[in-house]
């Protein structure tokens, strides 16, 4: 990338330009490290450069033709991301059957008003017998 703005030629990663960590390009930039990354995604940000495996800087020649541009055009709305696709419904083995047994004693008159089936008996316990040397809480 070369910046002509003064009639000086710099391109990105010359003799004259300098790679800045992400606390001066948040200075420069006024924007949150996840906007940049948005950004990045839509191609309205400067790409970082990989100085070593767990750091990335960024070419200053670069971030002020960043900032020109957006000077120039004014106040630029971001790209919008892709719109989401679609949730679909998984078929399965069990998706196919009709229900005719509720989950649970509560989904019975939602079943009921539905129409899915007729609502089951919620089964009985059996009484517990308790030794006579226990007491019963009754649970």
């Amino acid at each position: 990338m070369t910046d002509e703005g003064e009639g000086v030629s710099v391109s990105s990663g010359g003799v004259d330009d300098r790679l800045l960590p992400w606390g001066r390009v948040q200075e420069i930039a006024g924007i949150s490290r996840a906007t940049a990354w948005r950004m990045q995604k839509t191609g309205d940000f400067p790409d970082p450069v990989p100085v070593s495996p767990n750091r990335v800087a960024w070419w200053e020649s670069e971030l002020t033709a960043w900032k020109a541009t957006r000077k120039a055009s004014g106040r630029a709305r971001p790209k919008p991301f892709a719109r989401p696709r679609e949730p679909r419904l998984i078929e399965t083995a069990r998706s196919s059957k009709p229900v005719d047994k509720p989950l649970t004693a509560s989904a019975a008159p939602l079943q009921a008003a539905l129409g899915l089936g007729a609502p089951c008996r919620k089964p009985r316990r059996r009484a517990r017998t308790v030794a006579p040397d226990q007491i019963d809480f009754g649970f």
